[in-house]
């Protein structure tokens, strides 16, 4: 179940709920983790980045997005996450 909610949520299959929002899948994926209260260190260590370039993805998510910070962000893809399931 959550395997298959991170796909989705990363906008993988049928271009998922992220796909709208215009992120790039790496953007996306990071952002799955931002929701789940990741922090930039710890998304690194993940995704086996150096935790500048998690920085850099985070500025241009929240920019995409048009919010302040990470929780806004979050919620915008909790959002499109449950908008999809409907």
């Amino acid at each position: 179940m959550f395997a298959a909610s991170i796909r989705v949520f990363k906008g993988e299959g049928n271009g998922g709920p992220l796909g709208s929002l215009g992120l790039t899948p790496r953007e996306a994926e990071v952002l799955t983790w931002i929701a789940q209260g990741k922090t930039n260190y710890e998304i690194g260590m993940i995704l086996s980045a150096c935790t500048g370039t998690i920085c850099k993805h985070v500025e241009h998510i929240l920019a995409k997005l048009n919010v302040e910070n990470r929780t806004a962000a979050a919620i915008v893809a909790i959002a499109a996450l449950a908008n999809a399931k409907k």
